[in-house]
């Protein structure tokens, strides 16, 4: 205690040091105000045995001193005593501690005391209150909850009409025993549950609080929240009474289990992410190596016409590897968050002609009719990232021609709405089923295409629909079989646009 001389005299509540034999040795100012002395000194003086000069009940120090020295550590407990001096009787909560010498026998005991009469005598005038036990009950259940009252030294509990509706009993399907809901108790959590309860009886803990579950009338187990705390104890201590509710919280439990397994989905996916971003970075040092020679060899004017044919095989196939690892670096980098997006106003239908001058060799090719439906005397003017804009555009486009029919159409609108600008890449193919559409962004799904002669990763679409979405933008679409399939881009508005 010098080490903390400070605290010790500032302390708001008392504090001592005493001999197990009932000597004072130390005490501080508040616990001196306490016993109505002006001074340490006198107080010291005065007092010889505070088992015998203190505690109201006989007794009451060997209760003490027999938990304090089985424990090493009191905690709340609650006592009547004499003000030492004046001889009034107030009620105190006294926690200590043993301190002992280097053998191990007892040294002194240190502790604290706080005088607790107003809260005993109001909880006193609350239960000498007529009809208290039965307005609080009828409170408590006002809030869903069940109410029980337990005669903890004869095992009688009593529940309340709402806490057997809790787990589907009739009144008469369970008797007024605490044994009733204890053999109820899932097998998991007894020993939780009665390690909880017994911290409350032997006052280490102020109330009694657990989570379990409990079995319903039919089968079901119920999350529940209980609550209690003792109300009367006998003159060694000892429980006798002890009231408390039940609280259902099966919905909030199961929401939690819910958010576990959202966030390991999430951590899953964040260590897809970042091991996809690994290979694809692996993969693209000797795929450059690769790419580098073969345009090499492509220029080589001595290679014969079978051997310029196996060069382009391996080009062609090159860069299908190389796009397909740069959609899974930005995959990957939106899915964990990296990828950078910087939007500015962008000339949306500037864009537009862009990507499809880079497609009309292959339309051409298929025969198809390009209708431009965008009205050009509009501004058309969207808030977003030009890199990550002609991504999606040219995603959207290619699709249209890849997916079309021969000699088919692919036609473009554009509307404002709001502040939004609407794109819309219409083609005239073979068209989507309601299966294919709730597949249709999902990564490396290709809805079959695989087995066709058409080029594809299965990763566009749904990079293009998390590009739209960090742009603040979405990506829509409607299709039926036979009727071709429409893709609407949408994106904010620029000022002016």
């Amino acid at each position: 205690m010098d080490d903390f001389s400070s605290l010790f005299t500032f302390l708001p509540i008392g504090a001592y040091r005493s001999l197990p034999g009932g000597e004072q040795l130390r005490a501080n100012p508040a616990l001196v105000r306490l016993n109505g002395y002006d001074s340490e000194t006198e107080m010291l003086a005065a007092v010889k045995d505070i088992g015998r000069e203190w505690y109201v009940l006989p007794g009451r120090r060997e209760v003490f001193r027999a938990q304090l020295e089985r424990d090493g550590q009191v905690t709340a407990f609650v006592s009547e005593v004499y003000r030492h001096k004046t001889r009034e009787r107030i009620w105190i909560s006294e926690n200590a501690h043993l301190v002992r010498h280097p053998d191990g026998s007892v040294r002194y005991y240190e502790g604290t005391v706080e005088d607790i009469t107003a809260r005993v005598r109001a909880e006193a005038e609350l239960r000498q209150a007529r009809g208290l036990d039965e307005l609080w009950k009828l409170a408590f259940e006002a809030t869903g909850d069940g109410v029980w009252d337990w005669q903890v030294q004869t095992g009688v509990e009593l529940y309340s009409r709402r806490l057997r509706e809790m787990y589907g009993y009739a009144d008469d399907d369970i008797s007024d025993q605490a044994i009733e809901l204890d053999r109820r108790t899932h097998p998991d959590d007894v020993a939780g549950m009665l390690r909880a309860r017994e911290e409350h009886f032997a006052g280490r803990a102020p109330t009694y609080i657990n989570e379990h579950r409990v079995r319903c009338k039919d089968g079901r187990w119920k999350w529940v929240l209980t609550r209690g705390m003792v109300i009367s104890r006998d003159a060694a201590g000892r429980p006798l009474r002890m009231i408390g509710t039940h609280t259902d919280i099966t919905e909030r439990k199961q929401a939690e289990a819910l958010r576990r397994e959202r966030d390991h989905a999430e951590a899953a996916n964040r260590a897809k992410g970042e091991f996809l971003s690994r290979v694809s970075h692996e993969l693209r040092t000797p795929l450059n190596a690769i790419l580098g020679f073969s345009q090499l060899m492509e220029l080589d004017e001595t290679l014969s016409p079978r051997h310029l044919a196996w060069t382009h095989a391996i080009l062609r196939s090159g860069n299908h590897l190389l796009a397909l690892v740069d959609d899974v670096l930005d995959l990957s980098s939106l899915q964990t968050g990296q990828l950078s997006v910087e939007t500015r106003p962008v000339d949306l239908v500037a864009l537009v002609d862009e990507c499809w001058s880079m497609l009309a060799g292959r339309a051409d090719q298929e025969a198809l009719v390009f209708e431009d439906r965008i009205d050009r005397h509009l501004p058309w003017r969207v808030q977003a990232d030009p890199k990550r804009l002609r991504q999606v555009l040219a995603n959207l486009l290619s699709n249209a021609v890849k997916y079309n029919r021969p000699r088919g159409t692919v036609r473009l609108r554009a509307e404002h709405r709001g502040d939004q600008v609407a794109l819309a890449v219409e083609d005239s193919g073979q068209g989507l089923d309601a299966t294919q559409l709730a597949r249709l962004f999902t990564p490396f799904e290709r809805l079959g295409a695989q087995r066709t002669a058409i080029e594809g990763t299965g990763l566009g679409l749904a990079l293009s629909r998390q590009l739209a979405q960090a742009m603040g933008g979405s990506i829509e679409v409607a299709s039926e079989p036979g009727a071709g399939s429409c893709f609407t881009l949408w994106l904010p508005a620029a000022a002016g646009g």
